[in-house]
């Protein structure tokens, strides 16, 4: 399968330190960063554009990562790998990863998160070309 170098990500994080963080490395790679603070942004965005990647934190300020993440599942377009940013609730048996999705478990190993990006976004379902 190829590899893409550019991604389009969808990174839903309430924390402004950690969202800027991960948003200036990103696009310092030139990838593509939307950025949502809340849950119901996330799935906004979702439904409006194909992301190669979600960035999720499990902690969000109007839904839990769970409710976003299902919420991103049930959607009737191209779903995207989702990685979980910081994820108690997944580390503790309360979210069911679906196949193809994964936890990052140390936000700060910004090496790894793009790792994990680009594998993901490898093994992803290639995107749907609209008619």
């Amino acid at each position: 399968m190829i590899q893409k170098s550019v991604l389009n990500v969808l990174l839903a994080e309430d924390d402004p330190v950690t969202a800027s963080t991960i948003t200036s490395v990103l696009t310092g790679l030139g990838w593509t960063v939307d950025f949502a603070a809340s849950g119901k942004a996330a799935v906004r965005l979702q439904q409006q554009r194909d992301y190669d990647v979600v960035l999720l934190d499990d902690t969000l300020p109007d839904m839990s990562g769970e409710q976003v993440y299902r919420a991103i599942k049930m959607t009737d377009k191209r779903v995207p790998p989702v990685l979980f940013l910081r994820s108690t609730g997944v580390q503790n048996g309360k979210i069911v990863l679906d196949e193809g999705d994964q936890m990052l478990p140390d936000v700060s190993d910004i090496k790894d998160m793009i790792s994990r990006c680009h594998a993901l976004a490898a093994t992803a379902p290639a995107m749907a070309i609209s008619a």
